[in-house]
């Protein structure tokens, strides 16, 4: 590294470019930018850096997720411009959503009946009935989010090759590319109700080089199927997660899914419960904002809170061997890359992403919810902590 005077340190950079000191570390944890180090290991960023940083956050701004990003910046993804086709594919569908919210709205303003308006600001605005991973920043949240905490969920979960795996409700394919990665010679198949999720899913599949999944497009509660593949114990295992905080009936769902299961095999079951979330500093109007999320999830027939009854859903289904063990996310200022990935994108960007829904339920006044995201950002501080546990469950089906 030459003394030329081109050189920055990462609070210089941070001050010029306007990103934080701790997203430019984590983008050098993730390959966005790496800068030099000094021999004392502090970071050095030069002009070329400097350029680099510019292009990855013209590409963040579309969207893109940090590992496509990086894999563009260095000239290692196989087709940018499929890659940037699928990303526009999905920008296309969101305004397309977004058209279509504005017709019902407009056509709901002009009725003269009071709960016609009602009933689409319900329908519309209160997760529409599940809404997460269907826009292209919820779907960069799930991915930030399986980034983060692939170890911490997926730690001990690898399944034998020949084994034949079903991934119920995968969403936009967040775990799917680490679960087919962790154990690449097992077969995987991941079902979703949405056929636009399954569609971001397969292309996030192919984008990681992965040939052991396949995708379909299937309703939990209409299985096991009379034959086919989806016949009574057609599979060795099951994976499940952040699905039974969705379901108005998990129980159901759970026999279903038990039925699946060849005697013997097993069910692997990964769910959060917001009321675990403890912080510092401390803040009513952020406990406020949570609560928003856990009531409105409760009105649309999930529970937000079900990590915590894992065992009696699975014991109530008829699972033998039921082992459930806390899974802790603790961030405090010495992982400032956690604060960023998890506490800031992942925990906050969930709860600010149901103010709309909260204050046209009336659940809370616009300042307080802002006021209680503020004080969720604060806790990402080197000064403060933050809190989550996620529940892991191990069950199999008796023989």
């Amino acid at each position: 590294m030459d003394d030329d005077g081109t050189w920055w340190t990462v609070g210089e950079l941070a001050l010029a470019s306007g990103v934080s000191v701790r997203v430019l570390r984590h983008w050098d944890a993730l390959g966005v930018v790496c800068p030099e180090r000094t021999p004392s290991g502090h970071r050095r960023y030069g002009p070329a850096h400097v350029t680099r940083l510019y292009r990855a956050l013209a590409l963040r701004r579309t969207g893109l997720e940090l590992r496509r990003i990086a894999a563009l910046l260095d000239h290692e993804d196989p087709d940018p411009a499929a890659t940037l086709r699928a990303h526009l594919d999905d920008v296309e569908e969101d305004l397309e959503r977004r058209s279509r919210l504005r017709d019902r709205l407009v056509a709901a303003l002009g009725s003269p009946e009071p709960d016609q308006l009602m009933k689409v600001i319900e329908n519309m605005t209160m997760f529409e009935q599940y809404v997460h991973g269907y826009r292209p920043e919820e779907s960069t949240r799930l991915a930030d989010q399986a980034d983060a905490l692939v170890e911490l969920l997926h730690g001990g979960t690898r399944f034998r090759p020949g084994e034949r795996v079903l991934e119920m409700g995968c969403g936009v394919g967040a775990q799917t590319t680490t679960l087919a990665s962790r154990s690449p010679h097992a077969h995987f198949v991941s079902c979703d109700i949405a056929p636009d999720s399954l569609e971001s899913a397969s292309r996030r599949v192919a984008a990681a080089g992965l040939t052991n999944v396949e995708f379909a497009a299937k309703n939990v509660f209409d299985l096991p199927e009379p034959e086919g593949g989806f016949a009574e114990a057609s599979f060795d295992h099951v994976f499940v997660c952040f699905l039974l905080e969705h379901l108005p009936a998990p129980v159901d769902a759970l026999e279903r899914l038990r039925r699946l299961v060849r005697p013997g095999g097993t069910i692997t079951v990964i769910e959060g419960d917001h009321g675990s979330a403890y912080f510092h500093p401390d803040d009513e109007a952020a406990r406020a904002a949570i609560a928003c999320q856990v009531t409105l999830q409760r009105h649309a027939g999930g529970d937000a809170l079900v990590g915590r009854r894992l065992f009696p859903l699975l014991h109530e289904a008829d699972w033998s061997d039921i082992t459930v063990t806390p899974r802790t996310v603790y961030v405090d200022g010495s992982r400032p890359e956690l604060a960023d990935s998890f506490t800031r994108r992942t925990f906050t960007a969930m709860i600010s992403g149901v103010r709309e829904p909260a204050v046209a339920a009336e659940l809370i006044d616009p300042a307080t919810f802002d006021a209680g995201i503020a004080a969720l950002r604060r806790t990402a501080e080197p000064d403060g902590v933050f809190c989550y546990t996620f529940f892991k469950a191990v069950a199999h089906r008796r023989t």
